[in-house]
C-alpha cells in the first residue's frame, strides 16, 4: 500500500517501461512532495520510473461468494506454499472501455473558474470525489462530479492554516460523515503536518489538529465516527478526537501500517521493495489474520479476500487470504499496488507487439471476481504513455488520463462481479 516499502516497490517495477507523456497526467512528473512519489504513475524506457497510488475503497462486496468464470488470461494453477517459475506469455488485453463500459467516462478538465481537476476516488458507482487546484499542487476545494448528470457539487474549500508558509494538501480520506485530509510543507525540513474535515454534505473545513517529529511523518489517514487516525512510515497507527485533543496510540498498532480503517498491515524482514505483507490487524476487534507467503513469492499484498505477489521467474500470484486458491498468471507482472478493496495494477507482458499496429496497454486492472484484465490509455506509436491515479489515502478506484480539455475517467467502483 503506500508505506516507504510500496514506494520502493512501485520505483523499482517502473523502470524500463514507458516514456511520460505531456499534458494534465504527465506534469505530475515535476512533482516534489511526497505525494508525487507515492500517487503519479508514469512509465520510463530508461532511468525514469512509475509511481502509482492506491486510494478509496469499497466495501460493498464484502462477504459475497467468489464467481466463477472462465479467466480473460491464461493461468497456472498452483499448490499453495509452492509457485513454480514460469515463463511469461504475452497478456491480451483490451481496452477497460470494453471490458468494463460502465466503469469508464470523460470530464472537464478543469472548473469553470479554471482550476485543475484531480480525481481522488469514486465515491459511488456514479460519483467522483475531485480536488481543484488554483496553481500546480494547489488543492484548495473539494467537488462531486457526477457521471449521470454530468455535473459538478462544491463540497467546501480547503484553506491552508494561517501563517504556514509552503503548505500543500496531501491525501483526502472518505468516512461516512466526513472527507478528511492532511498538509504538509514538504520543503521545509521540520516535521509538521496537520488534519482537516468537513461534513460530505459540504460546509466549512475543521482543523482537527497539529503534529511534529515523528508523528508527522503521516503515511496514510483514516476516519473513525469519532476520531481521524493515521499511520507513521516507521509503523504504528495514532488518533486524534475530531472535536480536537492529544494525539494517541492506538492500542495493539506497534509495527502496523495503515490500510483502510479498521484494518492495518505488517511486514516480514526483507529486502526493501520486496517484502511480504505477513499479518493483517482488524484494530477494531483485535483480529489478527496471519498472511501466508511461499518463499518464491515477494511484495505480498492483500485486500479483503484476495492476496497477489510478484512470482519467482515472472507472473502475478493471486491466492486467498489463507494461502488457498493460489493461481499464477504469468503474462501479467505484479509491483505491490492495489485499487479499492479487490483489483491489481498489473503490468501485462506486451512481447513484440507493436503499438502502432494494435492495441498496447501501458498498464492494466486485473479483477479476481472475474478474471477479467482491463487496459488503463494506450502506447502510442512512438513508444510513451501516461496516466494517473486517484489521490485519495486508502486505495483509490479511479485511474485516469488525456489531455486538453476533457480527461478520460476509469471508476472501478461501477464495477460489478459479473
Amino acid at each position: 500500500m503506500r508505506s516507504e516499502e510500496d514506494l520502493v516497490r512501485t520505483l523499482r517495477a517502473g523502470a524500463g517501461h514507458v516514456t511520460p507523456t505531456g499534458g494534465l497526467a504527465a506534469a505530475v512528473a515535476a512533482r516534489r512532495r511526497s505525494r508525487r512519489r507515492r500517487q503519479w504513475a508514469g512509465m520510463a524506457l530508461a532511468a525514469a520510473s512509475v509511481v502509482l497510488v492506491a486510494g478509496g475503497t469499497m466495501a460493498m462486496w464484502r462477504g459475497e461468494p467468489r464467481v466463477s468464470v472462465e479467466p480473460a488470461v491464461a493461468v497456472t494453477t498452483v499448490s499453495p506454499g509452492e509457485v513454480a517459475s514460469a515463463v511469461p506469455r504475452v497478456a491480451e488485453v483490451k481496452p477497460v472501455a470494453e471490458v468494463w463500459p460502465e466503469a469508464v467516462f470523460t470530464m472537464p478538465a478543469a472548473a469553470p473558474d479554471g482550476w485543475k481537476y484531480r480525481p481522488v476516488t469514486g465515491i459511488s458507482p456514479t460519483e467522483v470525489l475531485l480536488t481543484a487546484e488554483s496553481s500546480f499542487e494547489k488543492a484548495g476545494r473539494l467537488e462531486i462530479y457526477d457521471t449521470t448528470a454530468r455535473t459538478t457539487r462544491v463540497v467546501g474549500d480547503m484553506p491552508a492554516p494561517e501563517g504556514v508558509k509552503g503548505y500543500f494538501v496531501q491525501d483526502v480520506e472518505v468516512g461516512e460523515r466526513h472527507f478528511a485530509w492532511y498538509g504538509t510543507t514538504p520543503n521545509d525540513r521540520d516535521k509538521w503536518a496537520d488534519f482537516w474535515i468537513i461534513p460530505r454534505e459540504g460546509g466549512t473545513a475543521q482543523r482537527v489538529g497539529e503534529v511534529t517529529g515523528d508523528l508527522a511523518n503521516v503515511e496514510r489517514i483514516g476516519l473513525t465516527e469519532d476520531a481521524l487516525v493515521w499511520s507513521v512510515r516507521d509503523g504504528g497507527v495514532h488518533r486524534l478526537p475530531l472535536s480536537g485533543g492529544e494525539p494517541e496510540k492506538v492500542a495493539g498498532s506497534d509495527g502496523l501500517h495503515l490500510d483502510s480503517w479498521p484494518y492495518a498491515v505488517g511486514y516480514a524482514p526483507g529486502e526493501r521493495g520486496q517484502k511480504n505483507q505477513d499479518r493483517r490487524v482488524d484494530l477494531v476487534t483485535g483480529e489478527k489474520t496471519p498472511l501466508p507467503a511461499s518463499g518464491s513469492v515477494t511484495k505480498l499484498t492483500c485486500v479483503a479476500e484476495w492476496c497477489y505477489g510478484d512470482a519467482k521467474g515472472g507472473g502475478l500470484l493471486v491466492q486467498g487470504l489463507d494461502g488457498s486458491d493460489a493461481t499464477l498468471l504469468p503474462s501479467l507482472g505484479f509491483h505491490g499496488e492495489v485499487l479499492g478493496d479487490r483489483f491489481a495494477s498489473v503490468m501485462p507482458v506486451r512481447g513484440d507487439a507493436d503499438p502502432a499496429k494494435e492495441y498496447v496497454a501501458p498498464v492494466a486492472v486485473y479483477d479476481p471476481a472475474t478474471g477479467k484484465i482491463a487496459g488503463v490509455n494506450r502506447v502510442s506509436p512512438d513508444g510513451s504513455a501516461s496516466y494517473g491515479s486517484g489521490t485519495s489515502s486508502s486505495p483509490t478506484t479511479i485511474m485516469y488520463w488525456g489531455k486538453g480539455p476533457e480527461v478520460t475517467v476509469m471508476n472501478l467502483a461501477a464495477v460489478t462481479r459479473r
